[in-house]
């Protein structure tokens, strides 16, 4: 406490702290600010340019997806027909070479254009690839790279139990099989575009895609019904991939987080995934989630955030809605 009777000297030290003190927090704010965000220092180009060096590669509907598969080289395209069901786990070799591998819907013209979002009532144009278990539909072997889907159905059924968790892990899992501990491995330019990827409304089904590559891309496609009782689930998530990442103009429906990188320690040492565009998207959590909503579904999802970051670098993050987070 200050007394009036204080020496002329001692009035003078005081008066020289209390106007020490606050000079400090009048330094130049660039003096005490912290580095700006630094933006992605790579875009991946997704233009659509189907092969026509190659291949055209015709499955039939009761034909061998995996054999196509196998037998396919960079710069073929492996069109599957509109309506038909591959039923099974199926997995993307290493191929020698740069060219791309385009495995498309027979129906592929009737699509929307590129840059244009599709939707579950465009599903009567596209193949349906379907796990019977709760593996993967699709996933990568180590190093896998240059594989592009227009245009095809991918989904899971999903446990049905209504305590948890019970739950087929990934409808789509890009990590190199047996795990990737080393960059090297893992799966590089993988494209997903138009495509409806999806488990059902009663089914426990934890993520539509795991990013964990470098080079991946999901665009213009719709992503729903990734829910579970007692763990969190995803639309797309990345934590064991480099990057960079691109996710633009998609519809994206998870209840644990639409959209998250990071939430796992990644196996590789030292990595965080890097260089992630988010453009134009609607990340929307449906009300039938809600316990108390009128139009409740009856099934207690874990229901958390929208759109999540837990170990990622130089994300750009622009014109995307977040619906009832």
């Amino acid at each position: 406490m200050l007394s009036g009777t204080a020496s002329p000297a001692r009035r003078a030290r005081l008066a020289l702290i209390l106007v020490c003190v606050p000079a400090t927090a009048l330094l130049p704010s660039r003096t005490l600010a912290q580095t700006e965000p630094e933006l992605p220092r790579a875009f991946l180009d997704t233009t659509y340019s189907p092969p026509t060096r190659g291949k055209l590669i015709r499955v039939k509907a009761d034909g061998d997806l995996q054999a196509a598969l196998q037998a396919s080289q960079p710069g073929d395209v492996i069109e599957l027909p509109a309506g038909a069901t591959f039923t099974g786990n199926f997995i993307l070799p290493k191929k020698s070479g740069t060219d791309w591998i385009y495995i498309r819907s027979s129906a592929h013209a009737l699509l929307p254009h590129p840059g244009t979002r599709v939707f579950p009532s465009h599903a009567r144009l596209m193949p349906k690839i379907d796990t019977p278990n709760r593996a993967p539909a699709i996933r990568t072997a180590a190093a896998a790279h240059h594989y592009r889907f227009v245009g095809i159905e991918v989904t899971a059924r999903g446990d049905t139990r209504s305590t948890g968790p019970y739950s087929d892990n990934n409808v789509v899992y890009l990590e190199s099989e047996g795990g990737q501990t080393s960059p090297s491995q893992v799966p590089t330019d993988i494209v997903f575009d138009r495509c409806y990827v999806h488990g059902t409304p009663a089914g426990s089904v934890r993520r539509g895609i795991a990013m964990n590559g470098a080079g991946m891309a999901v665009v213009d496609s719709y992503l729903s019904d990734f829910h579970e009782v007692g763990a969190d689930s995803q639309a797309i998530s990345g934590w064991n991939g480099p990057g960079p990442f691109k996710i633009v103009n998609n519809y994206l429906e998870g209840a644990g987080e639409n959209l998250m990188f990071g939430g796992a320690d990644p196996s590789i040492p030292d990595l965080v995934p890097s260089d992630i565009e988010v453009r134009r998207n609607h990340l929307f959590k449906p009300l039938s989630w809600k316990i108390g909503h009128p139009t409740y579904a009856g099934r207690p999802w874990s229901v958390k955030n929208i759109f999540e970051l837990k170990n990622a670098r130089r994300v750009l993050a622009e014109g995307n809605l977040l619906e009832h987070n």
